[in-house]
């Protein structure tokens, strides 16, 4: 075991990824020497993110690359990277730079009292506005289905202690509900930080789009009744 993973999806990021690794390493190196490790996992990529993440893992000891056998968006990246991950907490972020790396240790000040859980806070989004709305309705109905104990359940930015999402076996839209998955299998203390949230500053959203924040209103009832049915209990 390690105290750090960190665990990225990546799906035709080529352009952010070495920004990426070069700080998170000047965040986590000073403080954790060796201690922590990048997980940079391809979603098929039909640019050369592939071959960047290879030359990263040369360049940086604790980068590993982690190539999916088949597309599986967010949820099946972050599967994999579970699977993978050998720190003792993991971190969940996306590739494109909109959450910085910095604000990493505003967590681990929560996780080292204790927390089991913490979820960033997004402060000034620059989303689209259609995007915020829908995060807005989405809030609203985790409140009502899993009585989320989060501001923003829609944040793909969180700590989680790794033996809480080890082995789980993620589909569909379940990138969403890592904080009510934890939950089930038994995190109990979640907290929030507050943090920053920067335009893209290079290419598109490749996981955002109206159709699929609209196919994801009903995932949250099936969700739910996985949870409650346990499929999410046992390791994938």
């Amino acid at each position: 075991m390690i105290k750090i993973s960190v665990v990225v999806p990546c799906y035709n990021e080529e352009a952010s990824l070495g920004e990426l690794a070069k700080r998170v390493s000047q965040v986590l190196s000073p403080r954790y020497k060796n201690d922590w490790e990048l997980l940079l996992v391809d979603d098929i990529s039909t640019d050369n993110t592939l071959n960047v993440m290879r030359d990263l893992e040369k360049k940086y000891p604790q980068v590993k690359a982690v190539q999916r056998s088949a597309k599986g968006g967010q949820a099946g990246c972050l599967g994999t990277g579970f699977q993978h991950a050998k720190g003792e907490i993991t971190f969940t972020m996306d590739a494109d730079l909109q959450v910085l790396p910095e604000d990493i240790p505003l967590f681990m000040e929560k996780m080292d009292r204790g927390y089991d859980l913490v979820n960033a806070i997004r402060e000034h989004r620059k989303h689209p506005f259609w995007i915020k709305v829908a995060s807005r309705l989405y809030n609203v109905l985790m409140l009502i289905f899993f009585n989320s104990p989060v501001m923003d359940a829609s944040s793909n930015f969180m700590a989680v202690k790794t033996e809480f999402v080890r082995g789980v076996e993620l589909r569909g839209y379940d990138h969403r509900y890592i904080v009510p998955i934890a939950m089930r299998r038994g995190a109990k203390k979640i907290g929030e930080v507050i943090v920053a949230h920067n335009a893209r500053e290079s290419g598109k959203s490749k996981y955002k789009s109206l159709p699929k924040y609209i196919k994801g209103v009903p995932q949250i009832f099936y969700a739910w009744l996985r949870i409650k049915l346990g499929y999410y209990d046992k390791e994938g």
